[in-house]
């Protein structure tokens, strides 16, 4: 078969879309469908992945969170606190690697109020001086609480976007006065916007005090506390973090008198453990659609094969004048097949439009992370020329193998 004939049996293909307008449309949705569920696996995929390497990036990779409690015996409400401020000291003195050593102490759900605006923060945290170097999380305006701060507990915050949003509107929040469960507090700085939430805490939605001065003017414990982050060396590699990981462990069943065979009563959080909870989440999420889109893609390819079949039947007086005209099996089968294959781009198209939409609208409830990308578009256009060929071959060999004689007797 030359160019120029291809090219026609191309165009009696495209016409022949539009004169049986009606079996085309339902084609099309019957594929779209499939490939909107493949476009949202892949884009949440890709999303997922840029997702965990953002919060992994956050979080610090040479850094240890360690949460005090056992976490898998005993429910959030009551759960002991279990770290202390000996615990800080001995992981300064013990740990060689340990650069910085930051306490914090929580506080959820505390009303916040400035001029006429009030407001339920989601916590109140408790921090160690340079809390931007410590938690990887610096003053956009302001600035840093010093060791001062620290030493004299002076009542200075500084607090998360989301709240100075709800506060000042578009105003600077800069030196104002907030009230913080009835203790006045003046704003030194606005933390950089994280855009992340644990559950129903909201990290943007926060009001960060000095430690000394939540201890002294909040009425916490002076002895316990509820984490501390310890950050080790720019250069250490994860295999460096493995090891520090199973140190600071040793050291603090050491420190807290657990035997051997007890569980630990605080918890470590690493970066690689932020990524294998995400990995998890990503699979489980992937697994489900993809089942989804296995379903539809079937769902499609089945419909397209039945609809061709019954236009073959339907087209078969056609079929007979061209062969009796001249036309070959091999002319037939062609255009029964492009006929095919262009109907899955269309639908390939028609859920790529589908699948962003129904993507941006889970981004905007924050259900899922999106990623659309030349990739994404490239495999599901793909996928659907696979499922065209596929599920077209047999109807297009039954139209080429009709005889002219048996296909004109529609004609009578």
């Amino acid at each position: 078969m030359t160019l120029r004939q291809f090219l026609r049996i191309l165009v009696q293909a495209q016409r022949a879309i539009r004169a049986y307008w009606t079996n085309s449309v339902f084609i099309v949705c019957a594929i779209s469908l499939g490939i909107a569920a493949l476009t949202v696996i892949l884009a949440s995929m890709e999303g997922a992945s840029r997702k965990a390497e953002e919060l992994a990036a956050k979080f610090g990779p040479t850094s240890i969170n360690i949460i005090g409690g056992n976490l898998v015996e005993q429910a959030m409400a009551s759960r002991p606190m279990t770290l202390t401020w000996n615990d800080v000291r001995r992981i300064g003195d013990c740990m060689p690697g340990a650069e910085r050593v930051s306490p914090l102490l929580l506080k959820a759900a505390v009303q916040v109020q400035s001029g006429g605006r009030r407001h339920t923060t989601d916590s109140l945290v408790g921090t160690g001086a340079e809390h931007g170097p410590s938690w990887g999380w610096y003053p956009e305006t302001g600035r840093d609480f010093t060791r001062e701060d620290l030493e004299l507990a002076r009542s200075v915050c500084l607090i998360g976007a989301a709240t100075a949003q709800v506060l000042f509107g578009s105003a600077d929040p800069l030196g104002r006065i907030v009230v913080v469960d009835r203790v006045p507090l003046v704003v030194i700085g606005v933390l950089t916007r994280q855009g992340l939430s644990s559950g129903d805490m909201d990290f943007d939605d926060r009001v960060t005090v000095p430690i000394t001065t939540m201890i002294r003017r909040f009425n916490l414990s002076r002895h316990y506390l509820s984490q501390v982050r310890v950050t080790f060396a720019k250069s250490s590699t994860p295999q460096h973090m493995a090891e520090y990981s199973r140190q600071l462990r040793g050291l603090l069943r050491s420190l807290h008198g657990i035997q051997d065979g007890a569980a630990d009563d605080f918890l470590l959080v690493t970066m690689q453990d932020i990524m294998d909870f995400v990995d998890v989440v990503k699979g489980s999420i992937v697994i489900f659609l993809g089942l989804v889109a296995v379903v539809t893609m079937l769902t499609g390819g089945f419909t397209q094969a039945n609809l061709f079949y019954l236009a073959v039947t339907d087209r078969s007086v056609e079929i007979g004048l061209k062969k009796a005209l001249g036309a070959s099996s091999q002319a037939i089968f062609v255009q029964f097949l492009l006929e095919a294959v262009l109907l899955a781009c269309l639908g390939a198209l028609a859920g790529l439009a589908i699948g962003a939409a129904f993507g941006a609208l889970l981004s905007s409830f924050d259900l899922l992370s999106i990623s659309l990308s030349p990739t994404v578009f490239l495999l599901a256009v793909l996928m659907a020329c696979a499922i065209g060929c596929a599920f077209g071959v047999r109807p297009a060999r039954k139209a080429a193998g009709l005889a002219p004689v048996s296909a004109l007797r529609g004609l009578s």
